[in-house]
């Protein structure tokens, strides 16, 4: 599924760890990586080649582990922003997913990082798996939080059914062959100003987000999913994402960057920056197919 990734490494100690169990990915179907590390110019004009020179050494050591676990590894140093570099790198090698750590070093610490997401979740024309890669006195001395053969163990799918939702549903579907162990499928009904709306709108809105939930619930145990939970809240998306996440034991967050929220992008845009950058675990991030 995805056979080719673009594999953003920002060369810190925690990338190592990344690189380390980079195994996780053949389970997702990928056999060739892109190893790119991007110069941002925009704040190291004129120091290029010295960023690059740099760089090469440590890509080298990447590039070696990963050959080693079985992967054909090209290696590109883009100059530029990676929101944008990394789009021109997965559309020149014709690859299906883009992998990022959501904390970092250097100039991808979280006050550039959460500029750089929030890009990301604006541009990116391919699915992006975005990993926690931030240490934690719980995690001990291993701080990456992408655990070998224990991705796709327990996936979470908040949807809003709007076009968007629909294609991340197909994500899941199609992940379902690579080896889904439990699927919880989560909808929420934020309805902001409920007083505009006529009596028994809530009533209403809620038993058609049921119905829908119940008909997903079955079209993912029809894709070969062995066990599927429904989740209903009444309330915001946000905080109902962090509630599942705090209650359960969740590997992996599939959802889309766009939905047909009452702000649109910006209203779903927000809730997916925000579970990438408070989620423990991988969020899989999926683009209209529009981009």
């Amino acid at each position: 599924m995805f056979k080719t990734i673009v594999l953003a490494t920002d060369l810190s100690p925690a990338w190592e760890e990344i690189v380390a169990c980079a195994g996780e990915f053949k389970a997702l179907g990928c056999s060739r990586v892109i190893l790119t590390n991007v110069i941002m110019a925009k704040f190291m004009v004129g120091l290029e080649e010295m960023l690059r020179a740099d760089a090469r050494p440590k890509l080298a050591a990447q590039q070696q582990q990963l050959e080693a676990q079985g992967f054909k590894v090209e290696v590109e140093i883009p100059v530029g922003l990676p929101a944008y570099s990394l789009n021109d790198i997965a559309c020149r090698y014709g690859a299906d997913l883009i992998v990022v750590g959501s904390h970092g070093t250097a100039l991808w610490r979280e006050a550039v990082l959460g500029c750089f997401t929030c890009a990301l979740l604006h541009h990116a024309r391919y699915p992006t798996l975005l990993i926690n890669v931030r240490a934690t006195k719980a995690q001990g001395s291993d701080p990456c939080r992408l655990h070998c053969g224990s991705l796709l163990r327990h996936v979470l799918f908040p949807t809003d059914f709007s076009e968007i939702g629909m294609r991340a549903g197909e994500f899941v579907e199609n992940l379902a062959a690579k080896g889904i162990g439990q699927v919880t499928l989560l909808n929420t009904l934020d309805v902001p100003g409920q007083e505009a709306y006529p009596p028994g709108y809530q009533e209403i809105a809620e038993d058609a987000a049921r119905q829908l939930l119940k008909k997903w619930h079955q079209r993912l145990l029809e894709a070969a999913i062995p066990v599927v939970n429904d989740c209903f809240d009444p309330g915001h998306p946000l905080p109902a994402i962090l509630q599942v996440l705090e209650s359960q034991d969740i590997s992996l967050i599939v959802m889309g960057t766009q939905g047909k929220g009452f702000i649109k992008e910006l209203f779903l845009g927000s809730v997916a920056h925000n579970v990438s950058r408070l989620a423990q675990c991988p969020v899989l991030l999926i683009p209209p197919a529009s981009r």
